[in-house]
């Protein structure tokens, strides 16, 4: 097989997943308590620099100007940097919840010295960072505390800084372009800029530095930033409030306002707006629901009940919504047989969009944020203000390569509002599924076989297979399958399957071994957790992906099989495809 020019899709994107009155107006971003008339004096008409919407100075001015990369340089004693590296990703036990306190230890901090656009601080704590789709040995995400080891120091008056590694965006862009717009809505939510890490004297490349939500944050957007902070991790149902991660008074949280907010969707539907804005700021929350599914938000809470945090603000008594790891936005993934215009998997979002009354006031919400906030030619000229910014340091030689990438971003923000408008048109989109089957969605199930040799993973001929099955509507049978396989820059074993399809397009199947040490003949179980696996389809011409999904469950045999380079890897695996 000739190199058809492929860069595939990389696996990380859909690893991601977590297994599991009125008033108000203490909010200072500038919105009001009505979903269908939000102030637009943030608005992306008249925002500018999205980068630099809501800042209203104070700490953290000079990391987040947005006007330049920064330069950070991180030294420490080589061998804490190699065990920062090395470390696995914790377990769920390492977490303090509402449930429960740690038992595990989690990411280790490290002593080191900061030096950020020419100015030193030394004896901050540098610990890795990253969850399934983030974590990475080669380029770990890194949060920076520089009052670890010296009480009251700070950086640029900031008590933590996040490093993140952008390891699900190729394009680098969608943290700082997608927090830009959350703010250009009026809705609080993280500064962002770029910056050029090293480490040790090693070039680690561009990452995200966002600011992290905590005291200084909220203090930009709330009157009182004392409240009560929850990192996602559990849904508003009752009795399963208890994942979310408290991040005040870890050692005795009090979450019992999470399950009154859980309790509040119970009411009918003619009581339900006002039960939920009770407990929540409703408007804000319908506005915050709506830029999910404007940006294609997909890994956020409407969608998939992770990377969000929830604050109880203590002058409104109300619980607000914070975006989070928004590293894989602007994508445009095809949906099978949900509408792109409504996110129901979080039961807030599935209880509101349930009830006629409530399901009006979202879709005027999601009008609105069309109207006021996604305003095509602002966005691509913002766009290209980060591509200027980031080409020289991504792509120095001038190949293109990075407008390229870029490219997918430029056509999903060209083309989101009509296809979004097109369904609304059509009259109130349909949300096909009840409350506890509308997150993982079965598509269809693949079976394939395999056979080829270890050490192959740079090779798009190498190695044969088969593949058969029906995904998403789509007969993935074929036999012109190829395979590779191999150590990936992580470390970890890899399996990758590519089978032609007759209208171009392959059926790509992803399978990570998270110890190597494993690939050997016998049975593993594709779980998510020791092995994961994914597929999509993917179209060379358009250079996109669509469709598929997570691989789980199912399994992997190995008739053959041994992590040495030349080893033959011969078998066969099996399972459900299910879209997030």
């Amino acid at each position: 097989m000739n190199d058809p020019g492929i860069r595939l899709p990389n696996l990380m994107f859909v690893l991601a997943l977590t297994l599991p009155a009125c008033g108000g107006g203490s909010v200072k971003t500038g919105t009001t308590n009505n979903a269908n008339n939000a102030n637009n004096t943030n608005n992306a008409n008249n925002v500018g620099n999205l980068n630099n919407a809501n800042n209203q100075g104070g700490p953290g001015d000079h990391l987040f100007a947005g006007d330049h990369v920064l330069e950070i340089a991180i030294t420490l004693a080589d061998a804490d940097w190699a065990a920062l590296r090395a470390q696995p990703r914790p377990l769920a036990e390492s977490k303090t919840t509402c449930a429960r306190q740690a038992t595990e230890p989690g990411y280790t901090y490290f002593p080191a010295t900061i030096t950020i656009d020419g100015v030193a601080v030394s004896q901050v704590g540098v610990r890795k960072k990253g969850n399934l789709g983030s974590v990475s040995s080669a380029r770990p995400g890194l949060r920076v505390k520089p009052h670890e080891y010296v009480p009251g120091q700070r950086l640029d008056g900031l008590k933590a800084l996040t490093l993140n590694n952008n390891h699900q965006d190729d394009t680098l862009v969608s943290q700082c372009l997608g927090y830009g717009l959350w703010r250009a809505a009026g809705l609080p939510a993280s500064r962002c800029a770029f910056a050029r890490v090293t480490v040790n004297g090693e070039d680690l490349g561009i990452y995200s530095v966002v600011e992290t939500i905590r005291e200084e944050m909220l203090a930009r957007h709330f009157d009182d930033p004392t409240g009560r902070l929850y990192e996602s991790g559990g849904d508003f149902v009752p009795g399963h409030t208890g994942g979310f991660e408290p991040k005040v008074d870890e050692e005795s949280p009090d979450c019992g306002d999470l399950e009154a907010a859980a309790a509040a969707l119970g009411a009918s539907d003619d009581q339900l707006a006002g039960s939920v804005d009770a407990v929540f700021d409703l408007p804000r929350f319908l506005r915050f629901w709506a830029m999910e599914v404007v940006t294609d938000h997909w890994d956020g809470y409407a969608n998939n009940r992770n990377n969000y945090f929830v604050y109880h603000d203590p002058a409104s008594d109300r619980l607000h919504f914070l975006p989070w790891g928004i590293d894989s936005l602007f994508t445009g993934r095809a949906r099978t047989t949900r509408p792109l215009s409504v996110y129901a998997c979080g039961s807030l979002a599935w209880r509101l969009y349930a009830a006629p009354g409530t399901r009006a006031l979202y879709l005027a919400a999601l009008r609105d944020v069309l109207d006021t906030v996604w305003d095509a030619p602002t966005i691509l000229a913002e766009l290209a203000r980060l591509e200027a910014l980031l080409r020289p340091y991504v792509d120095p030689l001038g190949t293109g390569e990075f407008s390229d990438r870029l490219a997918r971003v430029r056509g999903f923000v060209a083309g989101r509002e009509a296809a979004l408008r097109a369904e609304l048109d059509a009259g109130d989109p349909v949300w096909p599924y009840a409350a506890r089957d509308s997150c993982l969605v079965s598509i269809g199930t693949i079976d394939a076989t395999f056979d080829t040799t270890w050490g192959t993973l740079d090779q798009w001929d190498a190695g044969s297979g088969t593949m058969g099955g029906v995904i998403g509507g789509v007969d993935v049978t074929t036999a012109s399958v190829w395979a590779s396989a191999g150590i990936d820059e992580e470390g970890k074993g890899v399996l990758r399957l590519l089978g032609s399809l007759p209208d171009g397009r392959f059926a790509v199947v992803w399978v990570v071994i998270n110890d190597p040490a494993r690939v050997q003949p016998g049975s593993l179980a594709i779980n998510l957790v020791d092995v994961a696996a994914m597929m999509t389809f993917y179209d060379p011409v358009t250079d996109t992906s669509s469709g598929g999904g997570l691989l789980l469950p199912g399994t992997i045999t190995l008739t053959a099989g041994a992590p040495a380079d030349g080893a033959p890897l011969t078998g066969s695996l099996t399972g459900s495809v299910l879209e997030i």
